[in-house]
């Protein structure tokens, strides 16, 4: 027979967290989809939000969800984790950047030609 396992509050937080990530993608997913049908005219700023709130829910619970389980002696976030997530950000911000100054409704906030 399998263990029972009691439920703590710190197994609640963890599955709190994880339903709050998969709902800011869910988010994501909805925004983009209602701006790509031109039914929402909202900065894109707007519509990546629920993305780098998903970036933040992740990197406080763990680095990186698809980052494979360390050793059971090592306590350490595996190089491809390190370098990958904050180049998938820096990539974000740019195409943000470029989709608000070539389709957005208004003054943008960071103008290419500068950078």
């Amino acid at each position: 027979m399998a263990p029972v396992k009691t439920m703590t509050w710190s197994r609640v937080a963890k599955s709190a967290q994880s339903f709050t990530a998969h709902c800011s993608l869910l988010s994501f997913t909805i925004l983009l989809t209602l701006k790509l049908g031109l039914q929402w005219h909202r900065s894109w700023w707007f519509i990546f939000l629920p993305l780098w709130i998903f970036h933040i829910i992740v990197a406080r619970g763990r680095f990186s969800l698809p980052a494979p389980v360390p050793p059971h002696d090592r306590h350490w976030a595996p190089c491809h984790t390190v370098v990958a997530v904050p180049l998938l950000i820096a990539f974000e911000l740019l195409l943000c950047t470029y989709l608000d100054s070539r389709y957005g409704y208004g003054i943008p906030v960071v103008n290419l030609k500068d950078v």
